[in-house]
């Protein structure tokens, strides 16, 4: 039993160790990527609407989004929405017949906390369908994403919100740390990574302060998964210490006292188990080596990242010109920032060990305002 456990122990330090050794030594890829494009969530608040057009809807509006490059999130403070009025309602004379619906669809861009609109576009689109609720669907699938007026809409929408995160760059990342120091670590970074780069002196302030907040977060979680470890073995439950020990950081700075209780427990392994203990040990070290050429590589890339830093911005969208007119990101796979790869290797620990409140759902200030 204990041959089993202990083998499993370090099989799993060797692979979180190897994760997060990668997630951290990668260096930087200046790209725009989904999470840093301007971020618009297309949600759908016209009750009128009928319940089998809102899921087409709010597909369509996410193509708009994307194709006029923004990122479709969600719970995002930026919205994308559409309210319609029907303004013909005719049966064909077919056999059999049908619904003809003309409708007018008008769509609105702008700050859904504070139901400030920034820009909106009316389309009138007609749909044919068996049903009232079919001849609506195809009204909206008439919808051209590349209509001149949609995209006029968009442009001015991103202006507006490139606006707002220069304008409130202090507050935003001073609520980012108030959350931080409340542990809530995960809103936090999600909120500081929700400024885009085409802000660029408040997204560089934005991303340093992120990385403060993941560090914090990562020594956080390695606190916990250690006094977890610890009190499990205090009752001498070495299967519930290994699996508290699994969930440590390698990178964390409470790391060497969790080593030093593997080996504590390690220790107490009978002779028959000194074979596969003595493997394990090589397969430890072997990882604490390349841990040693990861922290190698993250120390070049850091003090090389600003010079390519500053040479990627003028190249991608971080320049004063776009600040004026953002443009539209390349179309290309999503891929995931080097922040976004870090949290990634701490986030199911904090699951088990420190886990946070689901954070609640924006509530949109836009009906009445823009709509009735």
């Amino acid at each position: 039993m204990k041959k089993v456990l202990f083998l499993a122990l370090y099989s799993c330090f060797l692979s979180l160790g190897m994760t997060q050794a990668q997630a951290v030594a990668e260096p930087e890829e200046h790209h725009i990527t989904d999470e840093q494009r301007v971020a618009l969530t297309a949600v759908v608040l016209d009750d009128e609407i009928p319940a089998g057009a809102r899921k087409q809807l709010e597909n369509k509006m996410n193509q708009l989004a994307a194709k006029n490059g923004c990122a479709a999130t969600a719970n995002s403070r930026f919205i994308i929405t559409c309210s319609a009025d029907v303004l013909t309602k005719d049966i064909t004379p077919t056999a059999p017949p049908m619904h003809a619906y003309t409708v007018m669809l008008n769509f609105y861009v702008g700050d859904g906390i504070e139901g400030r609109l920034f820009s909106s576009c009316s389309i009138e689109s007609k749909g044919v369908g068996q049903t009232p609720d079919k001849a609506y669907i195809n009204a909206l699938k008439n919808v051209r994403i590349n209509d001149p007026g949609l995209k006029s809409m968009i442009d001015i929408g991103k202006q507006e919100i490139v606006a707002y995160y220069n304008t409130n760059c202090d507050i935003i990342i001073a609520e980012a740390k108030a959350k931080a120091a409340r542990n809530e670590f995960s809103a936090a970074i999600e909120q500081l990574t929700s400024i885009p780069p085409v802000c660029e002196v408040c997204y560089r302030r934005a991303l340093a302060e992120s990385e403060a907040v993941y560090v914090a977060w990562r020594d956080h979680i390695c606190l916990m998964a250690l006094n977890n470890a610890q009190n499990a073995w205090a009752k001498r439950d070495a299967k519930e210490a290994a699996e508290a020990l699994c969930l440590v950081p390698v990178d964390g700075a409470c790391y060497p006292e969790a080593e030093a209780l593997r080996n504590q427990i390690g220790s107490r392994l009978d002779a028959k188990d000194k074979q596969d203990w003595d493997y394990k040990m090589k397969q430890y070290e072997d990882r604490r080596a390349v841990q040693a050429q990861s922290n190698t590589a993250r120390s070049q890339t850091a003090s090389a990242g600003p010079a390519r830093s500053s040479a990627g911005a003028s190249k991608a969208s971080i320049k004063p010109a776009a600040m004026e007119q953002p443009a539209a990101a390349p179309q290309q796979q999503s891929e995931k920032s080097p922040i976004a790869k870090k949290i990634e290797a701490v986030k199911e620990a904090a699951a088990v060990v420190a886990p946070e409140p689901e954070p609640a759902k924006p509530t949109y200030q836009v009906k009445g305002k823009w709509f009735k």
